[in-house]
């Protein structure tokens, strides 16, 4: 079991040892370049600063604060804020403050307001043509004389009547050749 004081760092308490490990890591860090580093020389700060967020060598609110301090004092020496990198956090915060209704208040008014209307009017104009051509598709299926799965039985029907038909007339003007003739069958 870890006591309170093995959390304790830099007057931070961490949730776990290994967190409250890594602190004492970027104490160390901290406490190495402060001994080692040239603050005269404001460009060379500046390059220390960025190898440091390039590398992701600090990960606790200790190495942060130290990184903040740089960002000051760089600011001092007159180097220009463009210049100097945004401190990257690789942690969130909000699963603790989504239910939060302020914070979702403010993130909701900075996303930017969609217009809907332009888009509804488009998307009830695409249904309105895509219905046309579906009932364009079944009027054109009814009425072509190419059987379909929609009027194949009207089709086979129409034109076996028709074969009858033919047949019918063609037994009949054989019939009638035969009486012209004299056949009787």
């Amino acid at each position: 079991m870890e006591r309170n004081e093995d959390l304790i760092v830099g007057g931070y308490q961490f949730a776990t040892v290994a967190d409250a490990e890594t602190a004492r890591q970027d104490a160390k860090r901290v406490k190495n370049l402060e001994n080692n580093l040239d603050y005269k020389a404001p460009q060379n700060v500046l390059a220390i600063y960025n190898k440091a967020l390039e590398n992701k060598v600090f990960l606790t609110p200790i190495g942060f604060a130290y990184l903040l301090q740089i960002q000051d004092h760089l600011k001092r020496c007159g180097v220009p804020e463009s210049k100097i990198n945004p401190i990257p956090l690789n942690v969130t915060f909000s699963n603790k403050t989504e239910a939060n209704r302020s914070i979702r208040e403010s993130v909701a008014a900075r996303k930017p307001k969609v217009e809907f209307k332009g888009r509804f009017i488009t998307s009830v104009c695409f249904n309105i043509l895509l219905i046309f051509v579906i009932v364009s598709m079944f009027l054109i299926s009814f009425k072509s004389d190419v059987p379909n799965i929609i009027n194949y039985r009207r089709a086979i029907v129409d034109e076996y009547s028709e074969w009858e038909q033919e047949l019918t007339e063609r037994e009949q003007a054989v019939r009638e050749a035969e009486k012209s003739l004299g056949i009787t069958p």
